[in-house]
């Protein structure tokens, strides 16, 4: 082996250096690939933070072309950046499928940042669309993976999407998934808060601090309001961040109307509006509203008046842009669909045209249905109310009955008298209110059995013992929430407590059943009739 090895040196060195050569070629070429997409990755990611959306476009197109062999990964980021350009310049959101199926993919890689970019922007997405129970979900896998990979940053910007969407929460359909969304909005806020402030994630941490300031000034803690938005007045200075001072001045423009210090209102206000540039119209708007309101608690009608008007100018271009922008969106929408139909085969163009005129058929017919059944409901249901407010109690639902006892019960006569004549005085002293009156405990209270309580109730009330109860308890629960305001406040679980029931499902269930109505329908019709 040895004669073989030095007598071969020289070819055996050649074929060394040919192989490392290809190995270079081929690995480092690659490398140098890697690097470069990594780059105009990031150059991308540039151009959407500045709106430039068409130089994005035209950069993610130049990758599709220049590279040939893309990893899965990489694709991946490709078919984000696309996702993310379309759906901030055209409002699009034709591609988020795509990045559901994606990120189903992505699960296996929950630890690699594309795994957290993808779930904080679908998390945006559905914030914007108001499907907060989605947009939190996205939002806590995005966290759960910055804190997997420490990334504090990432942990920092995680943590103030989620209390942004706990805070917006205004449309509550499974109540056990929000309860207290204004304490969770200040735990995410406050465990952001618990890192330390560097100059990276300053600006974050002046965001939090605007909407803590917001959620204080909700709930009447004007000072920690106060503090809050200096706080974020203060980094928002620090960063020259004009935007975000226009935002913290405006916050303490709110603040100081409260705390009726109306000229120092008016000067945040002032100032907010040097720092707009143009970048949200709608901020500018409310802070001449705040002026106007300000120099009206002054006396100052003549500039209240001027700057109402200005107020009223800013509302008419926002209108503009708003419609405008929905005319550009409907146009890239058009010209998108106008060239993928020119990809299409005419066959499948015909099949999806078809089954869209169908599903959409299909769907204004279930919405028709549902939007007749709604409003049929909502007319009954108000006409009930009506019905029920006007009626006197004389003719409410516990009817006069015969005292005279001629029925056939096969009860003597003066007991049946003796019986009736203590269910009036049971009904005046309004004993059913009490816990407990089922009909032996009622019959013990009357001073007579139970077989004898029931047969003249079912004889001269025309009804069982069970109905009896329920019709009085719920006819005296529609006087007093008609009456009494403050009763109104009360959680259906108190109202029914007050009316004897022993909790608010057996309370509501009787009251549906003689009203037709349920309590908490009840309650707010009458809250808006003396509004």
């Amino acid at each position: 082996m040895k004669i073989i090895f030095y007598t071969h040196s020289k070819s055996n060195f050649i074929l060394f250096l040919l192989i490392f050569f290809v190995h270079v070629f081929l690995f480092g070429q690659n490398s140098s690939q890697d690097s470069i997409l990594l780059v105009r990755l990031h150059e991308i990611d540039h151009k959407i933070d500045l709106r430039d959306y068409d130089n994005a476009k035209l950069l993610l197109k130049k990758i599709e072309e220049d590279v040939k062999e893309l990893s899965v990964e990489q694709r991946y980021a490709l078919d984000l950046r696309s996702a993310e350009i379309e759906y901030y310049a055209h409002n699009n959101d034709e591609s988020i499928n795509q990045l559901l199926i994606n990120l189903d993919q992505l699960q296996q890689k929950n630890t690699s940042h594309l795994y957290y970019r993808y779930n904080s922007f679908l998390g945006q997405v559905f914030k914007t669309s108001k499907n907060f129970k989605k947009a939190i979900h996205y939002h806590k896998q995005a966290l759960n993976n910055a804190e997997n990979r420490n990334d504090t940053l990432d942990i920092i910007f995680s943590c103030l999407k989620i209390g942004r969407c706990f805070y917006r929460i205004k449309y509550i359909d499974t109540p056990e998934y929000y309860k207290n969304n204004v304490d969770s909005a200040l735990f995410y806020y406050n465990k952001a808060l618990l890192f330390p402030e560097t100059p990276k994630n300053k600006h974050l941490f002046s965001r939090i601090y605007d909407n803590l300031s917001r959620i204080e000034m909700n709930n009447g803690n004007i000072g920690a309001a106060e503090i809050h938005a200096n706080a974020a007045l203060k980094i928002n200075r620090n960063i020259n961040n004009s935007f975000g001072i226009a935002v913290s001045l405006s916050n303490l423009s709110n603040i100081y109307y409260r705390k009726k210090n109306y000229k120092k209102a008016i000067e945040f206000a002032k100032e907010s509006n040097l720092f707009i540039e143009n970048k949200s119209l709608s901020i500018k708007r409310d802070n001449l509203e705040y002026i106007a309101k300000n120099y009206e608690k002054l006396n100052n009608y003549k500039k209240a008046h001027h700057y109402l008007n200005e107020t009223y100018t800013i509302s008419n271009n926002i209108s503009k842009d708003i419609l405008n922008k929905k005319i550009n969106t409907i146009e890239a929408k058009y010209k998108l669909a106008k060239e993928r139909q020119q990809t299409l085969k005419e066959k499948n163009k015909r099949l999806k045209i078809q089954l869209f005129l169908y599903t959409t058929l299909l769907l204004s017919i279930i919405l028709m249905i549902f939007g007749v059944f709604l409003y049929r409901r909502n007319r009954s249901y108000k006409r009930r109310f009506k019905e029920l407010i006007n009626s006197q109690q004389k003719n409410s639902t516990v009817e006069e009955v015969e005292t005279n006892p001629k029925k056939a019960t096969k009860i003597p006569p003066e007991i049946v008298r003796d019986i009736l004549q203590r269910l009036d005085a049971f009904e005046e002293e309004k004993e059913f209110l009490h816990k407990n009156m089922v009909l032996h405990n009622v019959a013990k209270l009357l001073n007579t059995n139970s077989t004898y309580l029931s047969k003249v109730v079912n004889s001269y009330k025309n009804k069982n013992f069970t109905t009896y109860l329920n019709e009085l308890r719920i006819q005296h629960a529609i006087q007093e929430l008609t009456t009494n305001k403050e009763l109104r406040l009360y959680t259906i679980e108190a109202v029914a407590d007050c009316m004897g029931y022993n909790n608010g499902e057996s309370f509501a269930s009787a009251f549906r059943k003689i009203t037709g109505l349920y309590p908490s329908y009840f309650i707010k019709q009458l809250q808006k009739q003396s509004s």
